[in-house]
């Protein structure tokens, strides 16, 4: 029997219903957007346009805002890729790598670079943000939500601040969106970056919300394609997947998010009660639905993880899974290095069910106290 999949955010399976929608356009509707001089160009191209439509719908933007990419990772440096030589970036020490890592390329190259510190629960408040910014301030690129612990940031106050100072904001909604309403002009957000297969749509596609008005440097360039923002013949069936994933989330996102948050509550009351050496890291209320992340006292997450065959865990992000060494969203919120280490991360998706997770913690119990017996003998 397959182990049940408890590691929602680092991927998702696709939708059925988004594979049947995708279909077509790999072997009939198979023309490049790009020629537009003969139908077959013209019928992908349509498709394509469609498929901004229903993306732009989802998530309160315009047609014309909507740029897609190949992930969120190529967003999040397309979006970063404007800072140059003496101005200043604010972002936060518990993002994605995608923006860690540019952000300390763009340091070597002469842009200031501020971390903000999370608080105990992983926050980063617009208090601090307005500290931080300074008159070469150009951006400040804070995530929605955080794929390890959960925690659902103010995203809102922040880009209200941010246009009272009239410097842009941008926010990686990867983990939010799906998930939690991201309305993303109701939100003051200048640029968003999402993907496909977060959502329960494919892999290989994501986007770059850029708001009108917004001036953004191609990070790809080539042969022009997507407004001369991303060169690169445009991924028509991606873009077909993506936006009716989105459509279908439109549909079940809040009922599933009430249904996934009382599931977690009832493993992490559990948990907590019966399980001894336990920590809840990140919120308790403010937090993605389906997110649960532990921390067990004289436990190695790896064993534990290789204990619990029967499920599908991961201990941090999937995108820094093959770093040694504890969690540093976990670090950051001040967890100890020792209860890093024993941390695991839970994702609840749609095809979760309380029996699941029933089963779940009665296999965590034994494998706690079998792992803690032969580590005390």
């Amino acid at each position: 029997m397959d182990p049940i999949y408890f590691d929602h955010h680092a991927t998702t399976p696709c939708d059925a219903r988004v594979v049947e929608a995708m279909l077509p356009y790999f072997s009939e509707v198979f023309g490049n957007p790009a020629s537009l001089t003969h139908p077959h160009g013209r019928r992908a191209a349509n498709a394509l346009e469609d498929a901004r439509i229903a993306v732009a719908r989802f998530f309160g933007a315009q047609p014309a805002e909507i740029y897609f990419t190949a992930g969120a990772t190529e967003s999040n440096n397309t979006a970063l890729a404007m800072l140059g030589e003496g101005e200043h970036l604010i972002t936060s020490a518990i993002e994605h790598s995608s923006i860690l890592a540019p952000a300390e390329q763009l340091a070597k190259r002469g842009v200031a670079v501020t971390l903000l510190r999370p608080d105990g629960e992983g926050f980063i408040t617009s208090e601090s943000v307005a500290r931080a910014i300074r008159p070469e301030t150009r951006l400040v690129s804070i995530e929605a939500a955080n794929g390890e612990i959960g925690t659902i940031q103010p995203f809102t106050e922040i880009g209200a601040l941010c246009r009272e100072r009239g410097v842009l904001f941008h926010s990686d909604i990867t983990q939010a969106a799906g998930k939690i309403a991201v309305g993303l002009h109701n939100a003051s957000i200048d640029l968003a970056s999402f993907s496909g297969h977060k959502v329960y749509g494919p892999k290989g596609i994501g986007g770059l919300f850029i708001r009108r008005g917004v001036r953004v440097e191609p990070f790809i360039r080539g042969g022009g394609q997507e407004k001369k923002i991303r060169s690169g013949t445009v991924n028509v069936p991606g873009a077909v997947g993506i936006a009716a994933a989105l459509m279908i989330r439109a549909d079940e996102m809040q009922p599933e998010a009430e249904r996934l948050a009382s599931i977690r509550d009832e493993m992490r009351e559990r948990i907590v009660s019966e399980i001894t050496g336990v920590s809840v890291n990140g919120p308790r209320a403010v937090r993605l639905p389906g997110n649960l992340n532990v921390s067990f006292e004289k436990i190695e997450a790896e064993a534990l993880m290789l204990a619990m065959r029967h499920f599908s865990l991961s201990s941090g992000s999937a995108c820094s899974s093959g770093e040694r060494g504890p969690s540093r969203v976990l670090l950051a919120i001040g967890v100890s290095e020792a209860m890093a280490m024993g941390s695991i991360r839970i994702g609840l998706g749609k095809a979760n069910t309380a029996e699941h997770a029933a089963r779940f913690v009665d296999d965590l119990k034994r494998a706690i106290a079998r792992i803690r017996e032969i580590s005390a003998a």
